[in-house]
């Protein structure tokens, strides 16, 4: 029997690495690190890795957030 997945509430990364995670996710794979940030936490999620979850949609949300301020420079 496997236990319900119950992500961590909050990233253990904290607001810089998980800025320069996403800063450097969007360098490598321009608007795709939004996709691969989701399927990393798509996989902590199978794997029930709570604080891989948190950490990886945290980073997520900063990438969309990035590129959307910057759509340009992250081509």
């Amino acid at each position: 029997m496997t236990s319900a997945f119950t992500p961590a509430t909050t990233n253990f990364l904290g607001d810089e690495e998980t800025a320069r995670i996403a800063e450097n996710l969007a360098a490598k794979y321009g608007r795709s690190a939004v996709d691969f940030a989701g399927a990393r936490a798509q996989r902590a999620r199978e794997v029930n890795d709570e604080l891989a979850f948190a950490a990886w949609q945290a980073v997520r949300e900063a990438a969309g957030e990035l590129l959307s301020r910057s759509p340009w420079c992250y081509v």
